[in-house]
């Protein structure tokens, strides 16, 4: 039973999560407190109640728009929330598959710092789609989530640092001769950390599977070509680049094995 319940609670503790991000990305850089400045409709100002902070649910209920004065609600809200609740779920799965796994500190704390370290990330990727920009703060929150482990657990290994390198200067070289029009210079910021959160050789992985994405999503723009988006659209690589570290972060035993075969 504990098994199905388990799951069922971490998701909806993700969703709350979900609900704070939403928060702290849309009041990013507009001068309102992210603590202290209490939940409004950004259309009318009317201060929001209890009903209207049910993650998801909330949304669904008022049918996408707000109950004070009828303007529409971004679809931001319900799907960053359900994300970090998917997110959340996922990461306490994978650590839990694991035969030898118990209910101990260190393995809560892993999978505090790796929920952690992802909804970070989801942080910076919805922030660059809207914004088109790599937020420093929200960068440094997440390369903290990935040098705690290096310091409590995480052997130090030469082939991560060599192989976070040449991917962060193969990045570089792209952002410095392409006057950031190839790449970005806060992709460039981003790699590094991403790079050594995963490691040798799966980091290696992401670099191939984000630039299939972004490969992928181009052609779709050349199909579904519309107002817009088309050919000269500005596309954030960011949000590529997270969405493949967390694919082979979570596949990390089959791109492993992939890559010792």
């Amino acid at each position: 039973m504990m098994e199905f319940i388990v799951p069922i609670f971490i998701f909806f503790f993700g969703t709350i999560v979900g609900s704070f991000l939403n928060v702290v990305i849309l009041r990013k850089n507009t001068g309102e407190s992210i603590v202290w400045d209490s939940s409004h409709c950004f259309s009318c100002g009317h201060k929001l109640g209890p009903a209207n902070l049910i993650p998801i649910f909330s949304f669904l209920f008022a049918k996408g728009r707000c109950g004070y004065c009828g303007s529409k609600i971004s679809w931001q809200y319900p799907i960053v929330e359900f994300l970090v609740g998917i997110i959340f779920v996922l990461v306490y799965l994978k650590n839990t598959s694991s035969p030898s796994f118990y209910f101990a500190l260190p393995a809560m704390l892993r999978i505090a710092l790796q929920a952690g370290a992802f909804s970070s990330l989801l942080l910076i990727a919805v922030y660059d789609y809207k914004q088109k920009i790599i937020d420093t703060h929200f960068l440094i929150i997440f390369s903290a989530f990935v040098v705690i482990p290096w310091i409590f657990w995480r052997e130090l290994n030469l082939s991560d640092f060599i192989s976070s390198f040449f991917i962060t200067l193969f990045f570089y070289l792209m952002w410095r001769f392409s006057d950031g029009r190839w790449m970005g210079r806060g992709d460039v910021n981003l790699v590094l950390p991403l790079s050594l959160f995963l490691g040798w050789p799966i980091n290696l992985a992401m670099l191939f599977i984000s630039f299939w994405l972004g490969g992928l999503v181009g052609v779709l723009l050349l199909i579904f070509k519309n107002k817009k988006y088309g050919l000269k659209s500005e596309i954030p690589f960011g949000p590529f680049l997270v969405f493949a570290c967390f694919i082979v972060w979570y596949a990390s035993s089959f791109f492993e094995s992939f890559w010792m075969w």
